[in-house]
């Protein structure tokens, strides 16, 4: 609804400060893109990025997040992981 990619929105919140906002306490990491046309591609870029691989192969992380928004220049989608 804002209208930007980042993880840090143009408020300067970032992706901690906005999951305290919903009540979830124990954030760890978040993977963003956009533009995949299904989750497997976006899975399969995320896989082959470095960082991103880190989060979702992280076996500290217990619980999972998963969003998608078909809107424009999108999907954009987000997982975010949990202690």
């Amino acid at each position: 609804a804002r209208g930007f990619f980042d993880h840090t929105d143009p408020s300067g919140a970032t992706p901690w400060d906005r999951a305290e906002k919903a009540g979830i306490s124990d954030l760890g990491g978040e993977n963003i893109a956009r533009g995949q046309a299904d989750a497997a591609a976006v899975m399969d870029a995320w896989m082959n990025s470095p960082g991103h691989r880190a989060n979702i192969l992280n076996c500290e992380f217990t619980t999972l997040g998963v969003g998608v928004h078909f809107g424009q220049d999108g999907p954009w989608w987000t997982q975010d992981f949990g202690y």
